[in-house]
């Protein structure tokens, strides 16, 4: 009867996943408007994982929702980027805003559901946050190598860069900022230039407020700055002109910034369920070793 169970929910989690691809993007295809788009992606991946959910009891369930629905959307995106005929599916944004919503609306689900406790109670929420967090830290280490170390990567996000380091904080911006005042660049500019930058580094100082939670602040403002540290001196040898003083400052900010949301989100979840986020499932066994978040 187990068995029967599994594959039932198998099955449902295989129907539910073609389901919200197929509504994703005929809503791609039909709708321009990106906020359409995101909005139907994010509804239908909610009420997808509040069944699954309500059928299995088990987080597991929403885990493997997300990464099928993950990875068809890369397929599909990395199939349209590279494909030279847009008639059918035209590549632009709103793509990765998809692929990002199936990874993000279960982890919000699952956030939620745990925060509340409402319906059945469902254990293991650690684990099915832990291995969300994987999937995600491997893209994102995937975008932070390829952003910082490709010549040709990104390049609306560069358009501003000289051709040596440089070491004047906000000479870049404030070049920016008089170029817009007398007509010579878009306000855009400037605000992808700023966004790039500090937006980057946000699920950074998340995680790190997460792992070092119980360390000093000391300890956590310092860490904020190892990797974008670390990233500007190999910039330094490598490609010299991506080499900035204001890319530390701003990757600052944007790790402060998440560990900002990390409080908040913490605060949250003592508020509505009277403990601290991940505080009864910081363990995770494995052989003989015990790893904490």
């Amino acid at each position: 009867m187990q068995r029967r169970t599994n594959i039932q929910v198998s099955s449902m989690i295989i129907l539910l996943s073609i389901l919200t691809i197929l509504i994703q993007f005929v809503t791609y295809y039909f709708f321009a408007s990106y906020i359409i788009i995101w909005g139907i992606s994010l509804i239908i991946s909610l009420i997808c994982c509040h069944l699954l959910l309500e059928q299995s009891v088990n987080y597991d369930t929403c885990f493997q929702y997300s990464i099928l629905t993950l990875f068809i959307s890369l397929i599909i995106i990395v199939l349209t980027y590279f494909e030279k005929d847009y008639r059918l599916l035209p590549f632009t944004g709103a793509m990765a805003g998809i692929a990002f919503i199936n990874w993000f609306a279960p982890l919000l689900h699952c956030y939620i559901r745990s925060m509340i406790g409402y319906g059945t109670k469902i254990d293991d929420f650690g684990i099915f946050y832990r291995n969300s967090n994987i999937i995600f830290y491997l893209f994102y280490i995937g975008v932070l190598i390829y952003g910082n170390f490709s010549p040709n990567a990104f390049p609306w996000a560069y358009r501003a860069i000289g051709h040596e380091v440089n070491v004047m904080p906000f000479d870049v911006i404030s070049v920016q900022i008089e170029d817009y005042l007398f007509g010579a660049i878009p306000l855009s500019n400037i605000i992808i230039y700023l966004l790039s930058r500090i937006a980057i580094f946000i699920p950074y100082g998340f995680g790190l407020a997460l792992l070092l939670r119980h360390q000093s602040r000391l300890v956590k403002f310092f860490s904020l700055l190892v990797i974008p540290f670390i990233i500007e001196a190999i910039q330094y040898f490598t490609i010299p002109a991506r080499c900035d003083i204001d890319d530390l400052i701003y990757a600052l900010l944007g790790g402060l910034i998440g560990s900002a949301l990390f409080l908040l989100s913490n605060f949250l979840y003592r508020i509505v369920n009277g403990r601290d986020f991940l505080s009864h499932d910081t363990e995770f066994h494995f052989s003989k070793n015990t790893y904490h978040y």
